[in-house]
């Protein structure tokens, strides 16, 4: 640790400072947290269940992460705050020597439990109204009322239920409870959730003032689906609101250019004085588009999940014209008598040693080991292109050009 991170128990965490402009809006910062300092722009890789899957936590660590999320609806149900918070925490519970970030646990409580989206539109807007007989009971001005995954048990989680089960986790930061939209839902129930997510959000901040840690940060989501209006909206409660950073959440549409569009309308007049956060977006393209409009974090499951299918990332450099999907499928057969590491200019320990024909190989008699190979590759890959990316920002250099290597 450089002599501009180390900490001492008298200050005050978390906090947030950045440190170069770059070209666009593009910058790199620091948020510095009770158990470290995270490098931005950063990525953040998701630990759901209290575990990134296939990986120890040592390997997370040694691939060059500097910090990680897990999600409040999967800890709450299984082991629960009170067991995590009996255990010293999430850090120690898990053995994660580092900043740790957690969700709300709102966009599982719905993505998890709702499973016919015929006539979503219509049941949404009766809050009291059940969606269907297997999932999602309710919406209320309280809260969510759902059903486990585990026995089929009803549950509560309301504003005050996701900050209490946050501040007992343990994490530096942490997320106000939300209804995340779907694309498919008019401006009418947008309008609708947005007025329902700033109740929610005053509830959580309420709840979070008198009970968190000192040293936790809790962060704003800003919401109203592709309208700009009601960003721009969400945009000045937030900044009215005494938030350590705002995330970037709700519906961002169903294309890139949408995306853009959408992330633009959010994060123009947002406090830039606040780290913020793009909510589960992680595709190589994406990242270099959320830090030229001023992104410092963003969170996906992406790169973990193609790993356990067999997808490898790659720069577009290392595979000119056959990189249109950002990484590679080592299960096809083109890779059976490769002699070639997935990507030639990476030096993780996976490129370093094996082959892509060694990898095929592993997949074919589906050896687990395949899948912690490619997961720690992809791990690494990231948390390298972020590197670079702050590097670039830092030099003054063009993203334009790294981009071009990356995603062509």
């Amino acid at each position: 640790m450089s002599t501009q991170d180390k900490m001492h128990e008298s200050e005050v965490f978390p906090r947030f400072n950045y440190l170069k402009n770059g070209k666009n809006r593009s910058r790199t910062g620091r948020i510095i947290t009770k158990h470290g300092v995270i490098h931005t722009p950063a990525f953040i890789f998701c630990a759901t269940r209290a575990a990134i899957k296939g990986l120890e936590i040592h390997q997370v660590k040694e691939a060059g992460s500097q910090v990680i999320l897990s999600n409040t609806y999967h800890l709450m149900l299984k082991p629960g705050g009170e067991h995590i918070e009996k255990a010293g925490g999430i850090q120690k519970f898990i053995g994660w020597n580092g900043p740790m970030l957690t969700d709300s646990g709102g966009f599982q409580a719905f993505s998890l439990n709702t499973k016919d989206e015929t006539n979503v539109q219509e049941l949404k807007r009766k809050y009291s109204r059940t969606f269907n007989s297997s999932g999602i009971v309710a919406i209320s001005e309280e809260g969510i009322t759902c059903k486990s995954y585990y026995d089929g048990a009803k549950f509560f989680l309301s504003p005050e239920k996701s900050m209490d089960v946050q501040i007992k986790l343990g994490a530096d930061l942490i997320v106000v409870l939300d209804e995340c939209t779907k694309f498919s839902l008019d401006r009418e129930y947008n309008k609708e959730a947005l007025e329902r997510n700033e109740r929610w959000a005053d509830r959580s901040l309420l709840y979070a003032e008198k009970n968190r840690k000192a040293w936790q940060g809790v962060y704003g989501i800003i919401h109203g689906g592709t309208f700009e209006d009601l960003r721009k909206e969400s945009v000045e409660f937030n900044n009215s609101r005494e938030f350590f950073g705002n995330a970037i959440g709700g519906s961002l549409g169903r294309t890139k250019e949408e995306m853009k569009e959408v992330v633009e309308m959010s994060i123009t007049n947002l406090n830039r004085e606040r780290p913020v956060h793009l909510l589960g977006v992680g595709g190589l393209s994406d990242i270099f588009m959320g830090v030229s409009m001023g992104v410092d974090t963003f969170d996906c499951v992406h790169p973990t999940r193609i790993a356990r299918h067999g997808g490898a990332l790659i720069k577009y450099s290392s595979y000119p014209g056959n990189n249109s999907r950002e990484y590679i499928n080592l299960r096809n057969n083109i890779f059976k008598s490769s002699d070639s590491p997935i990507d030639e200019s990476c030096d993780c320990k996976i490129c370093e040693t094996y082959s892509c024909g060694y990898l095929n190989y592993l997949l074919s008699v589906k050896e687990n080991i395949a899948f912690n190979m490619i997961t720690y590759h992809n791990i690494y890959f990231i948390n390298k292109l972020m590197e670079r990316i702050r590097h670039t920002i830092e030099e003054e250099s063009d993203l334009e050009e790294l981009k071009k290597l990356y995603c062509g």
